[in-house]
């Protein structure tokens, strides 16, 4: 589910002094957000459906136009103002972070050795970044774009005092991070509906008022800061266009953002949202391949220009597509990877991103001292902070006492492969079953995780046109977007946030 608590870019952060604040709403059956459930669903509905907060519907039929709203959480959800903030300030330094730790090849080798042998895409994609670097002397574009979004829970275990309260981050996502202009339109909805709803001294107004401990709609709305992702992320991929296009003496007109996608999006009203603003806000043009298809018709010059089959000039290739096995379905797919990796269009991410998003590698960065491998001293200490307990296994480490730890108590873990794209964890017993059954080399493909403990909230969730309350837990990401060399970071900010709301248990 799509909850928007909003976020302003960080150089705006310190003018919101406070968002909604944490507590109880009370709620039962019968009480303020069950009325608000039925009242506001029509209006939320009408407004997502208008507003392009779609999915396409999972059977077409032959019918094109067919979708279904995005489930989306009615209300937003409420946070501590310094949890929010803080997590804001990280996000350039997670730009920093992957960037540099992209171009140490040797540490990602090493990091990864046991993962390449345990997991084969995993090694597939670390054969063909060492293979990019053996053919170029290193990468054929210096210029790697991010757009990274770094995921959070909030841990409140019992008994902490709310200032002890924080985020430790779940994943950090360096491709294909995905639901930026839904986070964007999710949060006007909530802003439409708090305004238009919560002023007044109607049942509706006043539930609304009581949830949040607020007077009124605009005093509502204020505690929302806006959420820039539909403008950061367009404008990251504009300037992208305009760097390559001045390094290699093309015309803006001539050159185009490749989308690098999958057959059959569901999800497309997310990604053409950008397309459009892309459009709208820098007249810059989108064309949408799958890998196969830049196979079948890109070429490649001797200066590494990549053209499409109509003689359009691929400027940057934003990957939403590559993050996981199902989309190298043959070798066609492979080649189409390799085929934009080989070239000197921007790529967003390169392999070498997309290899840092690993759980191995977030294992390996949580260890002591390797912050600063990569980061100054203060930057370090600030994204230590987010770490939630990290245990390698394998063949590679000494995994006796983690592993007794989690069978005894596997409530308190989960178990993470390298896999992007969500779906592939474990929980509670079944890690109990998967370790009796794995052989040490089969572990190498996986890290062992603290379980983050957040605490509950009542909310309003939606699908499929429908509306229930039900006790819900959330995951909030924080979207940044980086340009740079190497040697200098020409873009390097915050660019909104999405929060992913569920039923909990």
């Amino acid at each position: 589910m799509l909850a928007a608590l909003r976020v302003a870019r960080a150089a705006e952060v310190r003018r919101h002094r406070s968002i909604f604040q944490r507590g109880r709403s009370g709620t039962a059956n019968g009480g303020p957000l069950d009325l608000l459930a039925d009242k506001l669903l029509h209006p939320a509905l009408n407004y997502s459906m208008s507003h392009g907060l779609v999915y396409a519907a999972q059977n077409l039929n032959g019918d094109l136009s067919s979708g279904t709203q995005c489930p989306i959480g009615l209300l937003p959800f409420k946070v501590p103002a310094h949890a929010f903030h803080e997590a804001v300030s990280w996000s350039p330094l997670w730009n920093t972070l992957v960037d540099a730790v992209s171009r140490d090849t040797a540490w990602l080798n090493e990091t990864l050795a046991s993962a390449a042998r345990a997991d084969p895409f995993t090694g597939r994609l670390i054969k063909i970044n060492n293979s990019i670097a053996s053919e170029f002397g290193g990468p054929r574009q210096k210029i790697y774009m991010g757009i990274n979004r770094s995921d959070y829970m909030m841990h409140e275990p019992e008994g902490n005092d709310q200032s002890d309260v924080r985020f430790l981050q779940v994943e950090l996502n360096t491709i294909a991070s995905s639901f930026g202009a839904l986070s964007a339109r999710t949060g006007m909805l909530h802003h439409y509906l708090l305004g238009r709803y919560g002023t007044g001294s109607d049942p509706v107004a006043k539930a609304l008022q009581a949830h949040y401990g607020l007077e009124s709609g605009p005093e509502l709305q204020a505690q929302l800061p806006k959420n820039e992702s539909l403008e950061r992320i367009p404008d990251a991929l504009a300037q992208a266009v305009r760097i390559y296009c001045d390094a290699n003496n093309v015309q803006q007109g001539n050159a185009v953002v490749l989308f690098v996608t999958q057959t059959g999006e569901r999800n497309f009203a997310d990604q053409r949202a950008l397309e459009y603003a892309l459009w709208e806000r820098s007249g810059m043009r989108v064309e949408r391949r799958s890998m196969r298809q830049v196979r079948a018709e890109g070429r490649l010059d001797s200066s590494g220009r990549l053209r499409l089959a109509d003689g359009q000039e691929v400027a940057v290739a934003y990957f939403r597509a590559g993050y996981t096995p199902d989309d190298y379905r043959s070798e066609d797919d492979w080649d189409g990877r390799i085929l934009i990796e080989r070239s000197i269009a921007i790529k967003c991410p390169s392999v070498a991103y997309q290899l840092v998003g690993a759980k191995k590698v977030q294992q390996a960065l949580a260890g002591p001292g390797v912050l600063n491998r990569f980061l100054d001293a203060e930057a370090s200490e600030m994204l230590s902070r987010s770490f939630a307990g990290l245990w390698s296994l394998g063949p590679d480490n000494d995994d006796t006492e983690i592993i007794a730890r989690a069978m005894q108590s596997p409530e308190q873990f989960v178990m993470k492969p390298q896999r992007e794209g969500g779906g592939n964890n474990m929980y509670g017993k079944d890690i109990v079953g998967k370790l009796k059954t794995m052989s040490r080399e089969e572990r190498g493909a996986f890290i062992m995780m603290q379980r983050i403990m957040p605490q509950p909230q009542e909310a309003v969730l939606t699908r499929s046109g429908t509306a229930f309350v039900t006790p819900s837990l959330s995951e909030f990401g924080f979207y940044s977007v980086y340009l740079g060399d190497g040697e200098t970071a020409m873009l390097n900010e915050h660019a909104g946030h999405l929060v992913r709301s569920k039923a909990e248990g």
